[in-house]
């Protein structure tokens, strides 16, 4: 008797097998082609900058001013909101000359380049008043109470390029004498025709206007505008702030 083949069962297997492997494959491809992508959440712009105290800081062009809430135009173009309060704290630099010097003030000298080293006599290339805090003068390397401006550099000597700081002591024609910080001897000040004088001072909320240099740091609130605890106002430059110094006039300026 001939044996019956088995062939059949086995080509079944095979084609279920198939079918199961063909199915498997394709709920895959399904579930690969159904995952969501991965979605970003967008971020709020900040200011242009922050302090060094961690507060965000802001430093342009005042664009409009509404109320007690400014636009300010950044170096980017970048608009940011600025909200201020009869707390915020305002100073302003704002364009002197010689006679705003006097015995008793602050000042920060930036020399003319070249200058000599060894506590000699130097030639002002700028000039900047300020009110003493406390019975104090800021380093020169500081900027005055209340200002986010940076001062010149660091120096209670006249070494070259250096910014030399202290309480002037007197005022005599075309030489002043600076008692420097912390005991520092005397230095005689030259200025000429060409110096350059600023003066720095507390001012008032009324004087956040268009059209000046603005610096004002805070905290942010929830909408990204700052809610400034301090603001520095200074001249701008047709139309621009190039710096945060802002433009220095000459004598009589």
């Amino acid at each position: 008797m001939i044996p019956t083949t088995s062939h059949p069962p086995r080509l079944t297997r095979f084609a279920i097998l198939a079918v199961t492997g063909i199915t498997a494959l394709s709920v895959a491809a399904c579930g690969s082609s159904n995952k969501a992508a991965p979605t970003s959440t967008p971020t709020s712009p900040t200011p242009n900058g922050q302090a060094p105290n961690g507060q965000a800081r802001v430093s342009g062009l005042i664009a409009s001013v509404a109320g007690n809430s400014v636009q300010v135009t950044e170096r980017d173009n970048a608009t940011a909101a600025v909200n201020f309060t009869s707390t915020t704290k305002v100073t302003e630099l704002t364009p002197a000359k010689l006679t705003d010097v006097t015995a008793g003030s602050c000042v920060s000298v930036r020399p003319a380049r070249g200058e000599s080293q060894g506590g000699q006599p130097i030639t002002a290339k700028s000039v900047r008043v300020s009110p003493a805090v406390d019975g104090k003068c800021p380093r020169p390397n500081q900027p005055p109470a209340g200002s986010s401006t940076p001062g010149p550099s660091p120096s209670n000597g006249p070494a070259a390029g250096r910014g030399v700081g202290g309480t002037v002591a007197s005022v005599a024609g075309d030489t002043i004498t600076v008692n420097g910080n912390d005991g520092a001897a005397p230095t005689t000040v030259a200025v000429t025709d060409t110096t350059r004088y600023t003066k720095h001072a507390s001012a008032s909320t009324q004087s956040i206007a268009q059209g000046k240099c603005m610096t004002a740091q805070g905290s942010l609130d929830g909408s990204g505008a700052i809610q400034a605890t301090a603001i520095n106002l200074r001249p701008a430059n047709d139309g621009q702030c190039p710096g945060e110094g802002g433009p220095h006039h000459g004598r009589g300026g």
